[in-house]
């Protein structure tokens, strides 16, 4: 499994944030430790409501063919 620099949170902060995205917790938890892939509309909202989480992590395998203008940044 590939690395990925995702925030920790604790038990409570994960159930927040779960709810403000709408959706449960323990596949935020799953999201957060790699086990699951965000949606990319996922993934955009977690990254709005935290920009600790970042795009390329939660999608470490296709984000740069989501958002190439995050690849052109990145290589800027």
């Amino acid at each position: 499994m590939q690395f990925m620099a995702l925030p920790t949170y604790t038990p409570e902060r994960r159930r927040e944030l779960a709810q403000q995205l709408d959706i449960e917790e323990q596949y935020l938890y799953q999201i957060m430790r790699g086990l699951k892939t965000a949606s990319p509309a996922l993934a955009k909202q977690i990254n709005t409501a935290d920009p600790r989480a970042q795009l390329r992590d939660l999608r470490p395998d296709d984000w740069h063919l989501i958002w190439p203008e995050l690849a052109k940044a990145k290589a800027a």
